[in-house]
């Protein structure tokens, strides 16, 4: 017999849009024979919650509903640092946030019905997982993210994202927010080291990828592998904000990696410190802020793809 799925929906993920479309989701997945358990989310954080909850009844297929913030709350919810128990423990997604873009690398279709299919034919993917540790409110705290995390102006629109209505779709969300952002932002002085190699200098942002795609389909790792043991770490330079506004169709494209300004290195630890203030987003959730510093955990997550 199939084994059971527990899955968690988190109904406010697409602005709402997961909660509207569960029901009759839920159906047609009864129908195609996925026997599962769901959960709700009620509040920031509980997916986290809901998924040890999981893995303690039992349950190893974990599969989110969701956007990219779903899928790391999640992950912050499994056993990572213990790779015996993370031997019998497989996560999916079911793309239904304002974002989804670590399902991009994978081709998973955007349909969450024929997603599900997809899942439910068990192909596991082990994929490395990024651990982070910053400064929030006054104190230390460690997250891990899958997809990638950045600091800087990205992280600031990630802020503005998050506190604002997610009503123009993953792309148009992102951008109304980053030109919202770019009209007040300061690129800050920031000293970078990379696997004990020193940068120092004014920067927009430090961008840790694992995944190639962020803010709603941004092509912005384009060389990135999620499972060859680095992180792609992207510097976006001392830019002008024009040259941000001229350069944002080469993102899309992937292109970018030639400007003059904006440098690309793999390393497997990643240490960054800034004199002002320097916001840090992971997987689209603000996290804390500079310093922070990071390291792989290679081949950690077994994801379904």
């Amino acid at each position: 017999m199939e084994e059971r799925w527990w899955v968690i929906v988190n109904p406010v993920a697409g602005n709402g849009r997961t909660g509207r479309r569960w029901g009759g989701l839920e159906a047609r997945l009864r129908v195609e024979g996925i026997r599962m358990e769901v959960v709700f989310t009620q509040e920031p954080g509980h997916a986290t919650a809901l998924a040890r909850q999981g893995i303690e009844a039992g349950f190893t297929t974990l599969v989110g509903v969701g956007g990219d913030g779903t899928l790391h709350e999640i992950l912050n919810g499994l056993p990572l640092e213990d790779p015996e128990r993370m031997q019998r423990i497989r996560l999916g997604m079911l793309p239904l946030g304002t974002g989804s873009d670590f399902v991009r690398t994978f081709g998973l279709p955007r349909d969450p019905v024929a997603a599900a299919l997809r899942l439910r034919e068990g192909r596991v993917h082990w994929v490395d997982v990024g651990q982070v540790t910053c400064r929030r409110a006054g104190e230390t705290v460690t997250r891990y993210f899958v997809n990638a995390a950045g600091l800087g102006f990205d992280g600031e629109v990630a802020d503005r994202t998050n506190r604002g209505i997610k009503a123009f779709g993953a792309t148009g969300t992102y951008l109304v927010y980053l030109f919202l952002t770019l009209l007040m932002y300061q690129n800050k002085t920031v000293r970078l080291r990379l696997d004990g190699e020193e940068h120092a200098g004014r920067m927009n942002s430090v961008l840790v990828c694992n995944g190639r795609y962020f803010g709603g389909g941004m092509f912005i790792a384009p060389q990135a592998a999620v499972d060859d043991g680095w992180f792609d770490v992207i510097v976006l330079g001392d830019l002008g904000k024009g040259e941000i506004v001229w350069n944002l169709p080469r993102v899309y494209r992937g292109t970018h990696l030639t400007h003059p300004k904006i440098t690309w290195r793999r390393a497997r630890e990643v240490h960054v410190e800034a004199q002002e203030r320097m916001f840090l987003q992971a997987e689209g959730e603000l996290i804390g802020e500079a310093p922070a510093a990071f390291r792989l955990l290679p081949r950690a997550l077994p994801f379904l793809a």
